[in-house]
């Protein structure tokens, strides 16, 4: 089954939430960084028994990436408690933002942290001037999908199903509705959680 994939158009208001006392953000430094980037993904993003080669199969083979710009850390007291990488890559002509591996370590799950990395995400790719941001997910991170939709992001059309899916999601995430976007940003339609469902 494909993934949930959803836009964030340039132009949307980035929302600016205050970081909880004790929580900061740091960029990548040193090759320590990969041990802390792995833990947070693990347990969903990558297997938990995944050592560093995950982090340079996902991360440093992208050569769009530049580690000390692009990947991001949430801390906790200095400690690295989440990360997501955010970078820019050229497609038809136009600067396109990517939110790649966003992962919260898995004690630190279930406290509303995803929309303070969505947050990190989109102020820097906006400021880097891209058209869109594109991320994909999976159902089961409610709290990503929900911090997503909260954002200004759009789910996207572009596989059978799609609509269903997102209608279901957003009854379970409390959207009442969002604007669906095709592949090809164009609008598609605005859908309904299932129990607004028109």
């Amino acid at each position: 089954m494909e993934q949930l994939k959803m836009y964030w158009m340039a132009g949307t208001p980035v929302e600016t939430n205050l970081l909880p006392e004790g929580y900061s953000i740091s960029n990548y430094k040193t090759e320590e960084d990969q041990l802390a980037w792995c833990e947070c993904c693990k347990n969903g993003l990558i297997a938990d028994d995944a050592g560093v080669k995950a982090f340079e199969d996902t991360i440093i083979a992208r050569k769009d990436i530049r580690l000390d710009r692009d990947v991001f850390f949430l801390d906790y007291q200095g400690e690295h408690i989440g990360t997501v990488t955010a970078y820019v890559f050229h497609k038809d002509g136009l600067a396109i933002g990517d939110m790649h591996m966003v992962g919260i370590r898995t004690d630190f799950r279930g406290k509303g942290l995803a929309k303070y990395l969505a947050q990190i995400t989109l102020g820097h790719l906006a400021a880097s001037g891209v058209h869109r941001i594109e991320l994909t997910t999976d159902e089961w991170r409610k709290g990503a999908v929900k911090s997503y939709l909260r954002a200004g992001c759009h789910p996207v059309e572009y596989d059978v199903g799609m609509v269903d899916r997102w209608e279901a999601e957003m009854e379970v995430v409390g959207v009442d509705s969002v604007e669906m976007l095709n592949d090809d940003t164009t609008p598609f339609k605005t859908i309904y959680r299932t129990g607004l469902k028109k």
